[in-house]
């Protein structure tokens, strides 16, 4: 068993991911952009001073840091907290950055004094070392290099003054600038080899781009990894945006001071609610709005949270996801289908020997029942019940005439009934072919009244020999009897949820 994913769902993740690696690829390019062709980059290989080193790291450290401050600030956190990270993003990066080159800087020099012991001579003319000690130069470079990630990846946990963040970023970062070091040393060798003939400044552009890129693409990797609840806006401005879950508590509402901002809901309080977390149970808690607070269309005080609650703030709507709370997923088995000749199941035609029943129940092996017809074997008849006699008692009129049998009702074909939710009591009928459903009236199962459904949110296929239904990448799922899926056969009295509203599938 695994969780799904669902198609939005990834793409969401893939977009913060890519946002967080451009970020730092453009931040490391700003800083070698800053420091090129300043004395601080020497293309004689000439030994470097500890105060370009601390110049370096500083540089490089402000603008990656600068720039995944902003990335961050572009993930749903508030302009409070978004300027918050941008600023101290940059301070604490370029601190980060100085601390871990020279930190790494150490380091390397230690592994250089170790790969080159003995070997004076390739040191000394500019010859590639041997295997064993390159392997020592590329582990002084990663590491040292992956200090540097380490701190700037902290700086992002600091400036949000989350536990968390920190431990994420650093982990993130510590794994990317390992990366961009190791790409760098790799290069310088190459070029010392002979295999190639990069220059200084080509080498140090690309082990820039590639650190900034892979300290960005693994914080936020990590981060995407390591959470555990957040909230997803539904309907209207900024529809589908996320809201990470990172602190003890998350406070929403209209003012610019809480976590979450709801600007554009005047039925929204200042401070209207706040989501809180104990160990991994949360739960969401009303701070006296004047409009009160609702989980799944009820008004609560404080609620514990399900994953897939719908939490109502206002007419502002929020999806509650929790990983620790959340359906498993479980890929349905696929149909088996017998290729061997079957007789076909009916209660007008006998399973022992194929033939239609006439009107009496009888067929072909029934004893003393004639042969049917060509077209009674062609053309379904209706069963009709027997006739039905009333008893003779003496002194009483004779009543055994039959009784007329009444027709059967017309069948009326596969179709969803409406349990529970805004559409009870309605029936939707399934068309021979596909049936889509969503938010949009145009629909041939339209469900305007409700917010939680997607525009395009599932379609039912009559396919072989059932009905099955599909989800659509709809933001709040498909459910067939409380499990989320994503392709499902249905079977009669399945009950199907789509937004708010429970249908059961008929035939």
């Amino acid at each position: 068993m695994c969780r799904h994913v669902d198609a939005k769902t990834r793409r969401r993740i893939m977009i913060r991911i890519l946002r967080y690696t451009i970020a730092g690829m453009l931040g490391a390019i700003f800083a070698w952009g800053m420091m090129e062709w300043t004395p601080l980059m020497p293309d004689d290989g000439s030994s470097i001073s500890y105060g370009a080193i601390v110049a370096i790291g500083l540089v490089a450290g402000l603008m990656i840091g600068l720039m995944l401050g902003v990335a961050e600030g572009l993930s749903g956190l508030s302009p409070r907290d978004a300027a918050k990270s941008i600023g101290l993003g940059a301070i604490v990066g370029a601190a980060g950055g100085m601390v871990g080159l020279a930190m790494g800087n150490a380091f390397y020099n230690a592994m250089c004094r170790m790969a080159y012991l003995g070997e004076t001579v390739n040191s000394a003319s500019g010859l590639p070392p041997g295997p064993m000690s390159f392997v020592l130069l590329l582990i002084g470079r990663g590491f040292g290099w992956a200090l540097i990630g380490l701190f700037i990846g902290l700086s992002q946990g600091i400036a949000t003054f989350s536990t968390k963040k920190m431990v994420n970023g650093a982990v993130g970062g510590f794994i990317g600038g390992g990366l961009g070091g190791s790409v760098f040393e790799i290069l310088a060798w190459m070029n010392q080899g002979g295999s190639a003939n990069f220059p200084p400044e080509m080498i140090r552009f690309i082990s820039f781009s590639i650190t900034g890129g892979a300290i960005g693409l693994f914080i936020g990797f990590i981060e995407e990894v390591a959470k555990q609840a957040w909230l997803v806006r539904l309907v209207g401005r900024n529809e589908g945006k996320e809201y990470t879950l990172y602190k003890q508590i998350t406070t929403i509402g209209r003012s610019e001071m809480v976590d979450i901002p709801v600007f554009t809901d005047p039925d929204v309080s200042e401070r209207h609610a706040a989501i809180s977390v104990q160990g991994k149970r949360y739960s969401v808690e009303d701070l006296g709005s004047a409009y009160g607070t609702k989980v799944d269309g009820r008004a609560v005080t404080k609620e514990a949270l399900r994953d897939g609650d719908i939490i109502e703030i206002g007419k502002t709507r929020f999806l509650f996801k929790d990983k620790a709370s959340a359906p498993r997923y479980v890929q349905p088995a696929a149909p088996v289908y017998d290729g061997s000749v079957q007789i076909p199941s009916s209660q007008h035609i006998c399973p022992f020997c194929g033939s239609i029943k006439d009107v009496n129940g009888n067929c072909e092996c029934s004893v003393g029942s004639k042969p049917p017809t060509q077209n009674q074997q062609t053309v379904q008849q209706p069963v009709q019940p027997p006739v039905q006699h009333q008893p003779v008692f003496f002194g009483e009129p004779d009543h055994t005439q039959p009784v007329a049998p009444q027709p059967a009702p017309p069948a009326q074909g596969a179709r969803l009934t409406a349990m529970s939710g805004p559409y009870a009591g309605r029936v939707f009928t399934l068309g021979s072919g596909q049936t889509d459903i969503g938010r949009d009236a145009a629909k041939l199962i339209g469900l305007p009244d409700d917010n939680t459904v997607s525009r395009n949110h599932a379609r039912i296929a009559q396919e072989v020999t059932c009905y099955v239904i599909y989800d659509a990448g709809s933001t709040n799922g498909t459910f067939v009897n409380g499990n989320r899926i994503q392709r499902q056969e249905l079977k009669l009295g399945d009950m199907v949820q789509i937004g708010n509203t429970k249908f059961r599938f008929e035939a």
